[in-house]
């Protein structure tokens, strides 16, 4: 949903004294240049950089039109010293105080445990005399669980590169999407006699196994691209040259190709070829929105994986970042010929699987270095090329520039190529770039914000998502955000006019990652004298808002707040954890909500039943407004209220919930009392508010310890609170 609403302060902001000067904008003048830069590498047959060219000997190309060379330059800062352009091109060399970036990926997700602990000790010394060289090196892992880690930020010190690649290698992984291959191998393997009763089994259970199968490689996929776009995310800004190593066993492939063809297509000693019936299977499992969860670019709402690569690639491109792969698995094992005579029909089965498996992802590692202008290292030799061709790639290119032939960006895909007149040479660099907007990149950096949250926290905020059940047997998205006065808008120095955040709202499974809400609210606000007063006393601005009603079933909810500001593309995060039983199958009671907030009078007498405001975002019952404190932040002589909404699947009984502090080995009971209730027959549920006595609590942090107990059946309902009383 889209919601569009001016500022309000709610009476759940809490007031602190802060002495701030009114701010006038100053007069500013701003020139935007455009320019399109190309890092070229240029190397022999042998794979020496070569270090005479001019200007004269290169020609670009974009979409197949020849543009004039703006500049031209020579870079080499690896051995500490520059190489001079010929004539005019002298003054334009950059100095070598100009720092180069190398992001130094190990890939969780798809490698095993055993293979990037060895990679890891063979090119640790390599990553060192890097570093040594000038190279600024950052480890990052990718994590099935995490998603993208920051192990080491960008350090050129031995002993941190050393540590940061010892703890970002030694993680244990398990090839889970194998399972349901080996599953269906060995319930099938003969076709005489009595196994072909199972054979005939597998034929019906393949279809579960396929798309088990294909659950794990698609997750992980995403996965993978997911992280390898917020890091492009992280660095595309950074002055220097850029680059991205990825060690990895390979990307997983979702081709049409189903697991019944990969097992019987796969042409070996002794495999028979069968037609798969099962196509549609892998269509619909590969097919993804890796790129743009939720559609927030957008574009069509489900992409294949190849486009999904080929636009990541693309927005690579983009920022001029090369990705170089190192395959740290002994490739030439799965290419080893299998004897007919001495090998069973499940074991060449298996053995082709792997091996056709193993191609495709290495053939994706490929696709992602070539169309970078980086270089994929497979084989027996590749540690032994690992430094010379990065210390080579790194410190030694051409650098081109030219200007677009369009005034503004147009969102497109632009080619580039790049020609030298001089035979007998190999050229490296990025094979287009995508014009984008302001406003696109803004949606892009919303993707990685999605995939990695943790990562994002330019804007600081505070939110709270509350699943209101009502009697119509689905949720209300009851969302709420408090907004930090000093950190967000005075220590930003926020100028007077209008300014205005987006706020991005992502519900998911959390264990199978599919999507069960997603939304976006604009929150404007009008920046005058009136405004900066308000905020002088106020720790928090406040908002609370209604969605449209959905339906939530019995899972565990990831849920992923993102604060936007469109104007310079900060964004900061917020997460949290929910879980919903299955209420038409659960036998006992529970508590679905449990929210400290605060009270107000409602000015418009509302029904004797609780439901949530679409005008003010309130929770409103009667002659009474509640409003979550979000924060959970109370003054010394403010009141705190709490909702409680407990489902009775045997009928309305009575109990009155307990309220106590833990204090040295016993409690603090806390008085509280019940100011509004209602019980619905139809859907089970009862919704109550309960005014608690915080006040003769003394400023400190707190648990608020809540408990129900039904004597009738036994059971005993417990939820936990923290919040804090200000001193103040």
């Amino acid at each position: 949903f889209k919601q569009k609403t001016a500022y309000e302060i709610m009476p759940s902001l809490v007031g602190s004294e802060m002495c701030i000067r009114d701010r006038f904008p100053s007069e500013q003048h701003e020139v935007t240049v455009r320019l399109v830069l190309v890092d070229v590498t240029v190397t022999d047959k042998k794979g020496n950089f070569i270090t005479d060219l001019t200007k004269e000997d290169f020609e670009l190309y974009e979409d197949g039109k020849r543009v004039p060379i703006n500049s031209i330059e020579l870079i080499s800062f690896g051995e500490r010293r520059l190489i001079s352009l010929k004539n005019e091109q002298k003054e334009k060399v950059l100095p070598k105080t100009l720092k180069k970036k190398l992001v130094v990926i190990f890939d969780e997700i798809n490698s095993w445990q055993r293979t990037l602990k060895r990679g890891a000790r063979k090119i640790v010394d390599e990553l060192v005399a890097l570093a040594k060289l000038g190279n600024e090196v950052m480890i990052a892992l990718l994590n099935e669980n995490r998603g993208l880690e920051i192990v080491q930020p960008f350090t050129t010190e031995e002993e941190l590169i050393r540590k940061a690649i010892v703890k970002a290698s030694g993680s244990i992984w398990l090839e889970k999407s194998l399972d349901a291959m080996k599953m269906y191998q060995e319930v099938g393997i003969e076709d005489i006699g009595e196994m072909a009763k199972v054979e005939r089994y597998a034929e019906k259970l393949q279809p579960l196994l396929e798309q088990e199968y294909l659950f794990f490689e698609r997750k992980r996929f995403e996965k993978s691209v997911g992280g390898l776009l917020t890091i492009v995310n992280m660095i595309k800004d950074v002055p220097g040259r850029k680059s991205i190593l990825l060690i990895s066993d390979g990307l997983p492939d979702l081709s049409s190709k189903t697991l019944d063809s990969i097992i019987y297509e796969t042409t070996g000693p002794g495999i028979k070829k069968y037609d798969s019936n099962h196509l549609n299977i892998r269509r619909e499992m590969g097919t993804v929105r890796v790129f743009d969860p939720f559609n927030i670019l957008k574009k069509k709402k489900i992409m294949s994986w190849e486009e999904i690569l080929r636009e990541f690639i693309r927005f690579a491109n983009t920022y001029n970042i090369s990705i170089y792969t190192l395959d740290p698995d002994t490739f030439i094992k799965y290419l080893i010929p299998v004897s007919a005579e001495y090998t069973s029909k499940r074991e060449m089965r298996a053995h082709f699987l792997r091996a056709d498996k193993k191609i495709r992802k290495v053939q994706n590692l490929r696709w992602l270095s070539e169309d970078t202008g980086g270089i994929s290292l497979i084989g027996a030799t590749k540690y032994e090329k690992f430094y010379n061709v990065l210390s080579t790639n790194l410190n030694y290119y051409y650098l081109l520039s030219y200007y677009p032939p369009r005034e503004k960006p147009d969102n497109k895909f632009h080619k580039i190529k790049v020609k030298v007149k001089r035979p007998g040479i190999k050229l490296r660099y990025r094979k287009g770039y995508i014009d984008y907007s302001n406003e696109e990149r803004g949606k892009v950096l919303l993707v990685s914000a999605y995939y990695n949250p943790s990562l994002f926290k330019q804007l600081p905020f505070e939110a709270e998502f509350i699943p209101f059940y009502e009697n119509t047997k689905k949720y209300v998205p009851w969302i709420n955000i408090a907004l930090p006065t000093k950190k967000l808008f005075i220590d930003r120095g926020i100028e007077f006019g209008f300014k205005k955040f987006k706020l991005y709202l992502w519900i998911k499974d959390k264990k199978m990652g599919e999507k069960a809400f997603g939304g976006e609210i604009n929150i404007p606000f009008k920046i005058d004298s009136s405004f900066m007063e308000v905020i002088k006393n106020t720790d928090y601005l406040c908002f609370h808002y209604k969605g449209p009603k959905i339906n939530l079933v019995e899972k565990e909810y990831h849920v992923i707040f993102a604060l936007q500001d469109p104007q310079t593309n900060e964004i900061g995060t917020w997460e949290s954890l929910f879980f919903l039983p299955d209420f038409k199958k659960y036998a006992n009671e529970a508590i679905i909500n449990c929210i400290l907030g605060v009270v107000a009078p409602n000015p418009e007498k509302g029904k004797k039943s609780f439901s949530i405001s679409k005008k003010d975002g309130a929770l409103v019952y009667d002659q009474i407004r509640f409003f979550p404190s979000i924060t959970n932040q109370f003054q010394r002589t403010e009141d705190a209220f709490i909702f409680l909404q407990v489902y009775l699947p045997k009928g309305k009984t009575s109990f009155t919930p307990r309220f106590k502090i833990p204090k040295g080995e016993g409690f603090l009971n806390i008085p509280a009392e019940l100011i509004a209730e209602k019980w619905n027959k139809k859907s089970k549920i009862w919704n109550g508010i309960f005014k608690l006595n915080f006040r003769s609590l003394v400023a400190s942090n707190y648990l608020l310890e809540v408990e129900i107990s039904f004597p009738e059946s036994g059971q005993i309902l417990k939820k936990e609170i923290k919040f804090t009383k200000l001193f103040y």
